[in-house]
């Protein structure tokens, strides 16, 4: 199995996904069986405390050229899913499951409003 070193630099995709707080779970390759079918790479991150997995997808054709790209989140509660391009993914600044859970969460101020006695 592979591990991530957050020790080590991270790219941008990989710094937004810790932001909304996935780990990274593994990756799988999937061969494909006949000449026109092609390969792909599945890199799964899985945000455990609130359910939600999120699978990066590449798609090679048969010469390993990168024919395809996207992002699958998934809801494992409801095992509703929706894919993405790599575009759309860094657009969002926040994912919600179907409990209602925002992550990342929301900031809370530590700022006192005066009080006008």
């Amino acid at each position: 199995m592979k591990v991530l070193d957050f020790t080590k630099e991270t790219d941008e995709l990989a710094n937004k996904l810790i932001k909304l707080g996935f780990h990274y779970q593994n990756t799988d390759r999937m061969e494909s069986d006949g000449l026109y079918i092609s390969s792909r790479l599945i890199i799964t991150w899985a945000n455990f405390t609130n359910g939600v997995t999120l699978q990066i997808i590449h798609t090679y054709d048969r010469y390993g050229d990168e024919t395809n790209g996207y992002l699958k989140i998934t809801d494992n509660c409801t095992n509703a899913s929706v894919n993405m391009s790599l575009e759309e993914f860094m657009e969002l600044e926040r994912i919600t499951n179907s409990h209602g859970t925002t992550f990342p969460r929301q900031e809370t101020s530590n700022e006192t409003v005066p009080n006008e006695n």
